[in-house]
């Protein structure tokens, strides 16, 4: 059964960053869900999901209700994740 990984980069230089971030995007478009390669990129994001995904759950233990709903539409609605 497949599983998945998620990688973060921190990135302090975009300029040297290029060409990785290149070889990334070819290998999402070259990756076929059904004719998956023995491993490939199938999810990007130029945002930081992990700390998205920080900020729900801690909307969600905090609040309950409405008041999360509210809270976790204003998180998914950030331009960029901070």
């Amino acid at each position: 059964m497949p599983r998945s990984i998620t990688v973060v980069y921190t990135i302090n230089d975009e300029e040297a960053f290029k060409p990785e971030l290149e070889k990334l995007g070819q290998s999402y478009q070259d990756y076929d869900p059904k004719n998956p390669p023995a491993w490939g990129v199938s999810a990007m994001s130029k945002d930081n999901e992990m700390l998205r995904l920080e900020k729900i759950e801690a909307a969600i233990e905090n609040d309950h209700g409405d008041d999360a709903v509210d809270e976790v539409a204003r998180i998914l609605g950030e331009p960029r994740c901070q």
